[in-house]
Parts: structure tokens; sequence; C-alpha cells
């Protein structure tokens, strides 16, 4: 078995921060039209199509996310960043579970949100961002 490094290890942890970080800007217009609407007690009156393209959305960037998650865990990890690796994939599947309960929270058959699950998702995934911003630093901070 080839020997972990950080020639090994970096581009994959690159590759997972850069992918989070363009989901995260395409799909915030999205999340902003559902929070204002949610803001302003007019979920109901969106238009059913457009509701229907933020769920697809967000679903598509959870399956994204899930795709990083499962890079995160198979990344070849140099030994002294094991322990700060697997912080890192903790911090990251509770992020995924969040964006994840989001999606669940949007129901397109009547065009309705759970507000207290997407309210509830919000604050998990700004919780959890916060540990993997935290995670990756230390990461980089070790590897400088």
């Amino acid at each position: 078995m080839k020997k972990a490094s950080m020639a090994t290890y970096m581009p994959v942890l690159t590759k997972v921060i850069e992918t989070t970080e363009k989901m995260g800007e395409q799909m915030n217009p999205s999340f902003e039209k559902i929070r204002q609407a949610i803001d302003d007690d007019a979920v109901a009156k969106m238009v059913p199509a457009e509701f229907n393209d933020i769920q697809m959305e967000f679903t598509d960037g959870t399956e994204q996310y899930q795709t990083n998650l499962a890079n995160l865990k198979k990344a070849p990890v140099p030994a002294r960043l094991i322990g700060k690796h697997r912080n890192l994939i903790a911090a990251y599947e509770t992020y995924v579970e969040a964006c994840a309960a989001m999606t669940a929270s949007l129901n397109i058959e009547d065009t309705t949100v759970d507000v207290a699950a997407f309210n509830q998702a919000e604050k998990d995934q700004e919780t959890a961002m916060d540990h993997v911003s935290t995670d990756v630093q230390r990461i980089m901070a070790m590897v400088m």
C-alpha cells in the first residue's frame, strides 16, 4: 500500500473545499428566495415550478456534498493529520445532514416549507460549516 503524503492528500482536500464553495455560491440565490418567502410569510404565493426548481437544486447540491464527503472519507491521509481529518469528516458529515434536512423541509407537492425544520437546518449548517472551516484551517496550519 502506498504511503499517504501531502501530495496525495492536499488535492483531495482542495477539491472538496472548492466544490463546496462553488455549490454554496450557486445555491445561495435559491436559498435567499426561500428565506425571504418564509420571512414574508409568502411561501404559498411562490410559483410551484420555481419552488420545485429550488428543491431540485437543493437536492443536487446535497448530492454533491455527499460526493465530497465520500471523497474525504477515502482520501489518503498522512499520519500526522489523521485526528484533524477525522474532525473534518465529522463536521462535514453534520453539514451534509443539515443540507439534506433543509431539502427535506421543502414539500413540493403542496408548495410548503416546514419552517421549524428549515430554520434548524440553517442553524445546523452554519454551525457545521464553522467547524469545517476551523478544521481546514488547522490542517493547513499543520501543512505550512
